[in-house]
């Protein structure tokens, strides 16, 4: 992966993590979780579109034994 590509990767993947972790620590509602991270620029990278969010979302909050209900 190019130096400009793996930027854009790992600058997306930090803004997601944000995001997931202010929706664990309650901070934000799903709805706004899932909008935020659907607004990352470079989200194409990280394979997660319109599609896809829910059930990237639903893992990484039953990765921490997390449950919400939207």
């Amino acid at each position: 992966m190019s130096k400009t590509k793996q930027y854009y990767y790992d600058n997306a993947e930090k803004q997601v993590d944000d995001i997931i972790v202010k929706l664990k620590s309650n901070s934000i509602d799903y709805d706004t979780a899932k909008n935020s991270i659907l607004a990352v620029e470079g989200l194409n990278l990280l394979n997660i579109d319109d599609e896809n969010i829910d059930e990237v979302m639903q893992q990484e909050l039953a990765d921490e034994n997390f449950a919400t209900i939207h």
